[in-house]
């Protein structure tokens, strides 16, 4: 059997997905495709669009068959942890092709570039940690070692400056690190990139960041070219159910932390270093939005989305104590299922006395440390986002995964 897997955020899902969702369906005629998405807060440390129950509906109406939480200590981290998080829980699903997409679109030059690093592992990290002394951020730090020891090289690299290339590298070498069967597979992007703001009203394919920037300033319909018909009926749908995830809502309640918080409860923070929390709580009393507070902030070394990611950090009061051995010393200790077709569902049932972890469909009976962190950040997330806090939901616990029937393209629980 071919089990595809993508690791993804879907915020939210757009044109671009698609193609990659589709040209993986053409490519590898897989017998299932399994998707590890963030939660309810994304990689750079932005609260997502919308939920990540409206995203999982999405993929599934997208053609994906099993849709799975990437945990929060996973996905709000820099990429390699990322990467680890999620290749983890792939190879734990039985995942043997990884597909993503990159601007290199070659799989070789990946290959190349980490038989290189690994070749020269001493003298890259010593250049890595000459970067860092300089003051370069870890990204710019880990490509500038990597042009170094890449340099007069006739061999066919991959540019790890691109960001693609840059997390792509991070999946394979995580799988080499697990010794995992998961074969990569990489297509060019069609993606706009991740920062590009362009809005081209022809154009069908947009980055989510200007598709987040548009929903919060025009309509749907105005951006229903560069999203599935049914992506628009989601956004909708969610929006008359909740407020859009950004990080200017949840901004008063981040100002409350920091200045009610002590330093010393601030520098157990995790990811607070070298004393950022005294200009966390310097900047703060005079800042109007978010986007001032984090350009006021902002250094060569504590880039926008690291000090995304460390606002995250304090909202949900994520410990270095409790994160750390969670990131950096453990793998996931529970896979928590968000959506399914029927595909899905009987491959979970053939498969699940294999796992070795439990997979939750709800979270009442699985209380670790992990999945705290995750129903923690899930009802922060809901608490600000959600419209009428009256209204009868769903509890972040009780929340059973969504079941869709891809022959009558209906959900059987709603």
């Amino acid at each position: 059997m071919i089990i595809a897997g993508i690791i993804a955020e879907y915020n939210p899902f757009h044109n671009g997905h698609r193609y990659q969702l589709d040209t993986l369906k053409k490519q590898l005629h897989p017998d299932l495709v399994i998707v590890v998405m963030s939660g309810d807060f994304v990689q750079r440390g932005e609260p997502a669009l919308v939920s990540k129950w409206r995203r999982t509906q999405m993929a599934l109406q997208a053609g994906a068959d099993l849709i799975v939480e990437l945990p929060y200590i996973y996905a709000v981290a820099k990429a390699d942890v990322f990467a680890r998080g999620a290749v983890a829980i792939m190879d734990r699903l039985g995942v043997n092709a990884l597909f993503f997409s990159s601007e290199n679109g070659k799989i070789a030059p990946f290959m190349n570039t980490l038989s290189l690093i690994e070749h020269h592992q001493a003298d890259y990290d010593t250049k890595l940690n000459e970067s860092m002394k300089r003051g370069l951020s870890y990204p710019n730090a880990h490509a500038a070692a990597y042009r170094a020891i890449a340099a007069d090289k006739s061999i066919d690299l991959v540019d790890l400056a691109e960001p693609n290339n840059s997390l792509g590298f991070q999946y394979i070498k995580a799988i080499r690190q697990r010794n995992s069967p998961i074969i990569p597979y990489t297509i060019p992007r069609r993606h706009a990139q991740h920062n590009d703001q362009s809005w081209d009203q022809e154009n069908t394919i947009a980055s989510e960041s200007s598709i987040r920037s548009h929903l919060q300033q025009q309509s749907i319909q105005s951006m229903s070219n560069k999203v599935p018909d049914f992506v628009a009926d989601r956004l909708e749908l969610a929006h008359r159910e909740q407020a859009y995830g950004t990080w200017e809502l949840f901004f008063p309640y981040l100002k409350y932390k920091l200045i009610s918080s002590s330093k010393e409860r601030l520098h157990a923070i995790y990811e607070m270093e070298e004393g950022i929390e005294h200009r966390l709580q310097s900047q703060i009393r005079h800042a109007h939005s978010f986007q001032a507070f984090i350009s006021a902030v902002k250094t060569k070394r504590y880039t926008w989305a690291r000090l995304q990611r460390l606002s995250a950090h304090i909202l949900t009061d994520t410990l270095k104590k409790q994160a750390i051995p969670l990131a950096l010393e453990s793998e996931p200790d529970a896979i928590r299922l968000l959506g399914m077709n029927g595909v899905g569902q009987a491959y979970l049932a053939k498969i699940r006395k294999k796992i070795t972890v439990p997979i939750l469909s709800k979270i009442r009976n699985h209380r670790s440390e992990m999945v705290e962190l995750d129903l923690k950040a899930a009802q922060i997330y809901d608490f600000l986002t959600i419209k009428d806090q009256t209204k009868t939901t769903y509890s972040e616990t009780g929340h059973p995964p969504f079941r869709y029937d891809e022959k009558t393209g209906r959900f059987l629980n709603e």
